[in-house]
């Protein structure tokens, strides 16, 4: 079984980890049917350079079992797509394998495909590769490094590596145990393009060491870079010694091995922005320093990118200044063992929408064009006290709102359209205190929950002893934080753990579309997000439509509401302003009230539905007396049956009930064909309706209108003409004749 393990991890780790979401997902389920833990996926994970953190790993493979349907085969079929072989290793055979074939022989390595093969085949670098061109790295150490010659025939991941730059890395005794090869750019862009990365290391070899730039001194700086240009930034900006550890994944290997080998040495840790984490955590376990870039950088933004905006100089004071992390106090208590009193205290909900809404990261989602923010904008403004004189929804403490759109133009038109034409008497000059408008920008969730520290020092209210922080508003989840796929849930999982973990502890509202199985339906239950953010946030609401009314409507809560939903009130204005070349157009203005409802949506959607079926059967009365009425004064009258085949659109036993009401009711009357009359059987009846003087003399008297009471041609049998006898016939001709 150990045999069988190491097989796949050695498959795994064949494969590039800076593969597309969806494959590399693949991978690692093939690779859990196969035996491997989420560790091991972990550190494969750690390789690409797109790697946000163990916990996203792990989110995204927690709920993966060897049955979930990517079998092992998948594993070791993409491994082989990208060059591995089955290692000399002797691998027991499984009872299958047993039982079909013995074991196969062990394979020998690919002629040609050795490191060392490889590498002597290689020519010497120059200064005038198109990778050290592109990385401003004139000047740097060629001596051990080469090009694979134009023309060699080595492929990796289907792309040929000819032209490339390559690396070596060097075991502790200085022999090659691998390659990587840093392709020409037209290949590093097919590889990008297809979800690979543009540096790809010798397959079938297994990476021992390191690569070194410059020179190592006993008891001086080693640099510890995830790659190449790293190590060539910090090595010129300092002269120090710094080595290539070939992918973060074995950042840990490389500097614990290195400190084994120097325990005198200054280890600085060199991580690109958003792995931060995991080199504090290599840092406190090896004793190294950490060199942090600056603030406010993007994800995967290192040294490299830093010197050549800034210059050396500003890099080597950058890595100067690198400290040791703190590491945790030997008897602080752990996190999950700090224990609340319990008091017996009730404490009510801490209110941001009294009765309705609370603090806390509060989901809200809505259906695309049913006006989220053109609700959800003023209903912020209420929090914000920017309200009308009364309303049950007034906070008793107003909090100032950051409210972060996706359309700032629009945002605009809504404050004015209430502030200006609402008639609530608010105070432009407090809507400018109180409400804060942010364009939003698509941030990765880490980085952008970073401006709540500044929301809270610059917002937050104190009122007396309390302090009431601002309420933060997402509008929309997409249009801030940066997803890959916005359905994925280990993705959602990352902002919401974001929001709820680094937020500074603010309200937030979260706006998003509702998830795709809710198009449609009046009532949605999700919002997009794999069910993370109706898991996870402290309150759900959906903002839907039904028919011309709009409701927000409780989800999830922790409290017992006041208000199950609030009513959405729809108002708007038209102004003229001029456009961007100075021409005047007309402008609509359109906001949304929120109140609670004066009648429950349950109950007026049944009053509705009511009113909808007394409308009905009253177009159905009308409708059944009107093709009666047509019938009769065509000549052409019906019965109950052919009153039935004209009447369409509606149930037969309804329109039967109409009829035999409107009988009873005295609107319609049954006349009667005498059964010597009938053409048949089954026309013994026709239908007449009565006008309203008719009815009322029916009702009063009894008395029939004898005109509606005429059988017509229609319904009676023909008249045939008598034919005379023969000897009557002759008699009257004779009779004729004589008197002529």
């Amino acid at each position: 079984m150990t045999a069988d393990i190491d097989r796949a991890r050695d498959a795994l780790n064949s494969i590039p980890a800076d593969l597309s979401r969806d494959e590399w997902h693949r991978v690692g389920r093939a690779g859990i049917a196969a035996g491997l833990s989420i560790d091991d996926l972990v550190d494969w994970s750690r390789n690409a350079d797109n790697f946000k953190s163990e916990q996203d790993v792990r989110a995204a493979f927690n709920t993966i079992t060897p049955e979930g349907g990517t079998g092992a085969g998948t594993l070791f079929k993409i491994a082989a797509e990208h060059g591995w072989r089955e290692s000399n290793r002797t691998t027991a055979p499984t009872s299958k394998q047993a039982t079909r074939k013995p074991l196969e022989p062990q394979r020998k390595p690919t002629p040609g495909m050795s490191a060392a093969e490889v590498w002597e085949r290689c020519e010497a670098a120059t200064s005038e590769h198109p990778y050290i061109v592109s990385k401003g790295a004139a000047g740097v150490p060629l001596e051990n490094l080469r090009v694979l010659p134009a023309g060699d025939a080595l492929h990796i991941a289907g792309e040929p590596m000819a032209g490339a730059l390559v690396v070596p890395v060097n075991r502790a005794d200085g022999s090659i145990s691998s390659l990587q090869f840093i392709a020409l750019p037209e290949v590093a862009a097919r590889l990008k393009a297809q979800g690979k990365p543009g540096k790809l290391n010798l397959p079938g070899a297994t990476l021992e060491g390191w690569h070194t730039v410059g020179e190592v001194v006993p008891g001086g700086v080693i640099h510890i870079c995830e790659g190449l240009a790293t190590a060539w930034a910090c090595w010129q900006a300092t002269g120090g010694a710094a080595v290539v550890c070939c992918g973060w994944g074995r950042v840990r290997t490389v500097a614990a091995e290195l400190r084994a080998r120097d325990a005198s040495a200054r280890l600085l840790i060199c991580p690109d922005v958003g792995k931060e984490q995991d080199a504090e955590k290599i840092a406190q376990e090896v004793g190294a320093a950490v060199a942090y870039m600056p603030q406010g950088e993007a994800n995967n933004f290192d040294a490299s990118d830093l010197a050549a905006r800034n210059g050396s100089d500003v890099l080597a004071e950058l890595l100067e200044a690198a400290s040791e992390p703190c590491k945790p106090e030997p008897h602080a208590p752990h996190l999950l063992a700090k224990f609340v009193s319990i008091d017996m205290q009730v404490k009510p909900p801490k209110w941001v929408i009294p009765g309705f809404i609370a603090e806390g990261l509060v989901a809200i989602a809505g259906s695309g064009g049913v006006g989220k923010t053109t609700a959800l904008l003023p209903l912020a403004m209420v929090a914000a006290g920017l309200h009308g004189a009364t309303t049950e929804l007034a906070p008793r403490e107003w909090r100032h709102v950051v409210y972060i759109t996706e359309d700032v133009d629009q945002a605009m038109r809504i404050v004015t359209g209430i502030t200006q034409h609402g008639n609530l008497g608010i105070n432009p000059e407090q809507v400018r205190e109180r409400l804060h408008i942010v364009s939003a920008v698509r941030l990765d969730p880490v980085y952008a929950v970073q401006a709540g520290v500044a929301y809270r020092q610059q917002f937050t209210r104190t009122v007396g002893a309390v302090d009431v922080l601002p309420l933060v508003v997402f509008d929309t989840k997409s249009a801030v934080f940066e997803q890959e796929n916005e359905n994925d849930n280990a993705q959602a999982s990352r902002i919401v753990a974001a929001l709820k973990q680094q937020f500074s502890d603010l309200p937030c509202w979260v706006i998003g579309h509702v998830a795709k199985a809710n198009f449609g339906r009046p009532d949605a239950t999700s919002m997009r997000g794999g069910g993370a953010f109706g898991d996870d946030a402290h309150q759900t609401m959906f903002l839907i439509q039904e028919k011309e009314d709009r409701y927000l409507i409780e989800g999830k809560v922790r409290f017992e509401p006041k208000w199950q939903e609030l009513q959405i009130v729809s108002y708007c204005a038209s102004v003229v302003a001029p456009d961007v070349f100075g021409n005047i157009e007309t402008v609509n203005l359109r906001w949304g009230i929120a109140q609670p409802p004066v009648q429950g949506r349950k109950e007026a959607k049944q009053d509705s539905q009511e009113q909808a079926k007394k409308d009905d059967a009253a177009n159905l009365r009308d409708e059944v007396r009107k093709v009666v009425d047509a019938a009769w004064a065509g000549r052409l009258p019906l019965n109950r049956k052919g009153v039935m085949g004209v009447v369409k659109g509606h149930r037969t036993q309804d329109v039967s009930s109409c009829i035999e009401n409107l009988i009873n009711e005295g609107w319609l009357h049954e006349v009667d064909v005498p059964a010597k009359e009938r053409t048949n059987n089954k026309r013994s009846t026709f239908l007449v309706n009565f006008t309203t003087a008719e009815h009322e003399a029916f009702t009063c008297d009894g008395k029939l209108p004898e005109a509606k009471l005429v059988i017509p041609q229609s319904w009676k049998k023909a008249v045939i003409p008598s034919i005379p006898e023969p000897e009557q016939e002759i008699s009257e001709i004779q009779e004729t004749e004589g008197a002529s």
